[in-house]
Formats: structure tokens, C-alpha cells, sequence
């Protein structure tokens, strides 16, 4: 019997220690391709574009901040695979940088489980976690080093800067004492927009670029009829050329905030 015991025993031990090792989930990296264009041009700084009215209009900066970028699972639970906690996107190419701004700003998430996603989830500002720091809480390099402004006690998430033919003489005045300029700056909790895009996304041992695509034009749409004077469908950029005071003008930047949700496309 107790030559039994001790086969037996033995035998236990041996299948014990002959079990599979656990296997590592297979992953993968997926480059994030961010590019602007104004409806369907490539979008550059000091290039002139044609407004909504009809008027020129050239832009001198277009930056914002992305939160929280996230993949959506295919299955059931819909969970969330976290891409890019906080990044920040500048795509103020000039003229001389063609190559650049068709080529936009690309990184590289690494890591990623293969497999099928069913859409991703981009947050545009700054979460609300993080908008209570600050610039000096972070090292060099890091996207929140910059862009904060104290009267608002918020990072601006985005910065879309400029001048149009304001008059309609066929002339842009970017600049001097009677420039034809606007700034619109957005910023607060309050605006902050998370987008979902609902699309297919497989991702396997090799991976094309996600093309993340803004078409500027489309963040200056407004349903607002107080924003609008000439009942076109966009913000009247003559009357309101900022967003920096309390006059009303917070609406302006949530109105911009929010249309980021119809201005991407994910290709």
C-alpha cells in the first residue's frame, strides 16, 4: 500500500509539473496619424481658404489637446483598450511644409492585444482629472507643459487663430491696428467632447495607420442663431472674433469643442 501511495503520489507530481506554461497574449502597435483639411484641402497656415460667406479666411495656428484615446472591443462588455492617456496635436503646417502637413503627426501605440474592435473613443480637451494640474507638475516634453490659462484655471484645448476678409474688399488684414483677425480659444470642463467612433478595427501582426482626419471648416458650423447673422449655418466670424471674455462667448467654444464630433473621420 504504501508503495502505492508513493506511485500515486509521484504521478501527481509529475502531471503537476508538466503543465502548459501560461501563454503571453500576442500584441501588436498601431501608428495614430492625425492630418487637418479645410473641405478637402490640405489644411496649411497662411494659405487662404474660401469661408461659408464667401469671404477669405487664413489661419495662423490650429492646435488641441486628446484625452483618453481608447479602442472599443468587439465583444459583449465592450471594454476599452487605452491608447494615449493626454496628448497634444499641433498641425499648424505653412506653406513651405507641404510634405509635413500632408504627412500630419504620427505615433506609435505599442503593446496592443490583436484582435477585432468594434469603434474608438477619442476625448478632445483635457480630462477633468488632469485639468486641475498644472504646467510646473510636469517634466520637459510632456503635452501638459503648455497652454494653460490662469483665467480660466483650464488648459485652452484648442486654439484656432486666423484672420478673414472681415470687410469684403477682397484683402485679409492679418495683423496691425486694423486687423481683421480672430482667436478662438476653448477651454473649461465644460467643453470638453468625447467622441465615439463606431468602425471595424482589426488589429494584427502588421497594422496600416489609423488616419485620424479633421476638416477645419466643419468646426465653425452653428446652430445658434445668435452666433449666426447670416443664417448659413456658421459662426458669423465678423461679430464674434474671440472667446475670451464672458460676454456669451463660452458658447462659441463649446460650439467648437462639440463639432470636433462631426469635423473627424477615422480611415
Amino acid at each position: 500500500m504504501k508503495y502505492f501511495t508513493l506511485i500515486l503520489l509521484s504521478s501527481c507530481l509529475f502531471l503537476i509539473g508538466c503543465e502548459d506554461e501560461p501563454k503571453e497574449q500576442p500584441v501588436t502597435s498601431l501608428d495614430l496619424s492625425w492630418t487637418a483639411n479645410y473641405d478637402g484641402e490640405t489644411f496649411m497656415t497662411f494659405k487662404e481658404y474660401t469661408y461659408a460667406d464667401g469671404r477669405k479666411i487664413q489661419f495662423n495656428n490650429f492646435n488641441f489637446f486628446v484625452s483618453d484615446i481608447a479602442l472599443i472591443s468587439a465583444d459583449a462588455n465592450a471594454a476599452r483598450t487605452e491608447l494615449v492617456e493626454i496628448d497634444y496635436v499641433d498641425l499648424s503646417f505653412d506653406e513651405t511644409q507641404v510634405d509635413q502637413a500632408a504627412t500630419g503627426k504620427s505615433f506609435t501605440v505599442r503593446d496592443l492585444p490583436l484582435g477585432e474592435y468594434a469603434g474608438i473613443k477619442i476625448g478632445f480637451g483635457v480630462n477633468a482629472d488632469l485639468n486641475r494640474s498644472k504646467p510646473t507638475d510636469y517634466g520637459t516634453g510632456h503635452p501638459l507643459t503648455r497652454n494653460f490659462w490662469d483665467g480660466w484655471s483650464s488648459y485652452i484645448f484648442s486654439m484656432i487663430e486666423g484672420a478673414a476678409d472681415m470687410d469684403n474688399d477682397g484683402t485679409i488684414v492679418n495683423g496691425g491696428a486694423d486687423t481683421e483677425s480672430f482667436t478662438y480659444h476653448s477651454g473649461t470642463d465644460e467643453v470638453y467632447n468625447e467622441v465615439i467612433i463606431n468602425k471595424n478595427i482589426i488589429l494584427s501582426d502588421e497594422n496600416a495607420p489609423l488616419q485620424l482626419k479633421i476638416n477645419v471648416a466643419e468646426l465653425f458650423r452653428n446652430t445658434d442663431p445668435e452666433l449666426d447673422a447670416n443664417g448659413d449655418g456658421y459662426l458669423d466670424i465678423e461679430t464674434f472674433r474671440g472667446t475670451h471674455s464672458a460676454n456669451g462667448e463660452m458658447n462659441i467654444a463649446k460650439t467648437i469643442m462639440n463639432n470636433f464630433s462631426t469635423a473627424l473621420t477615422v480611415e
